[in-house]
C-alpha cells in the first residue's frame, strides 16, 4: 500500500510539473483515522485508542522554506478544510469547528491547542460508544452506555502504549475527575458548534 501512495503522489507531482502548476499548489496528505493491524487484538479503527485516532499529516507547500520540519502540536483532520480556505484567501466561516494549520506551518503560532475531545458514536452491537479527550500528557475514555460506565485513564508520559488503566488507582482520583469535566466541557462545546 505504501509503495502504491509513493507512485500516485508522484504521478500527481509529475503532472503538476508538466502543468507548469506545481510552484503553487499546496499538497496535503492526510487519512481520515489510523488504523489497528493486530495491535491489542483488533483490527480496523473503533477504538479512542492513539493507534485509531493518530493520523499521518504531511502539507507540501512549495513557497515556504518549511520544508522538512515535524511538528508535535495537536492537528485534527477537522483542521485541514479551515487550512485549505486560509491557503486560498477565503474567509473561515465561524461555525467550523477546526482552525487553520497554516500559523504551524510557517511558524507563527503563538498558542495552539493541548486537548481535543474525540468520539465514537456508530451504531454496533459488538463495538460500545465512547468518548474522550487526549491532552498533550494524558488520555480520559469513557465507555457512557455501560452499566456503570466503564473509564480509562493513561499518562501517556510514562504509558505511551496505554497499557496501564488508572482509572481505579485512588491516587489518580483528582486527575481523573479532572478529565472528566474536561471531557465533558469539550462534549458540549462539540454539540453547541455542530447545531
Amino acid at each position: 500500500m505504501v509503495s502504491g501512495i509513493d507512485r500516485n503522489i508522484g504521478r500527481i507531482r509529475e503532472t503538476l510539473e508538466r502543468l507548469s502548476m506545481s510552484e503553487n499548489t499546496i499538497l496535503i496528505f492526510a487519512s481520515d483515522h489510523g488504523m489497528y493491524y493486530g495491535e491489542r487484538g483488533l483490527s480496523d479503527c473503533w477504538q479512542l485508542n492513539e493507534e485509531s485516532i493518530r493520523i499521518p499529516l504531511i502539507i507540501y507547500d512549495p513557497r515556504s522554506d518549511s520544508s522538512g520540519i515535524v511538528r508535535e502540536e495537536m492537528a485534527l483532520n477537522i483542521d485541514i478544510g479551515p487550512t485549505i480556505l486560509d491557503f486560498c484567501d477565503v474567509t473561515i466561516p465561524s461555525v467550523i469547528q477546526g482552525r487553520t494549520l497554516r500559523p504551524l506551518i510557517d511558524g507563527s503560532a503563538d498558542e495552539w491547542r493541548t486537548s481535543f475531545f474525540c468520539e465514537h458514536l456508530f451504531d454496533r452491537h459488538d463495538i460500545p460508544k465512547s468518548e474522550g479527550v487526549r491532552t498533550e500528557h494524558w488520555k480520559y475514555i469513557r465507555y457512557f452506555e455501560q452499566n456503570p460506565i466503564h473509564e480509562e485513564l493513561y499518562d501517556l508520559d510514562s504509558d505511551p502504549n496505554e497499557s496501564v488503566n488508572l482509572a481505579s488507582h485512588m491516587i489518580f482520583a483528582e486527575k481523573l475527575d479532572e478529565m472528566r469535566v474536561q471531557c465533558d466541557d469539550l462534549c458540549h462545546r462539540a454539540a453547541i458548534v455542530s447545531l
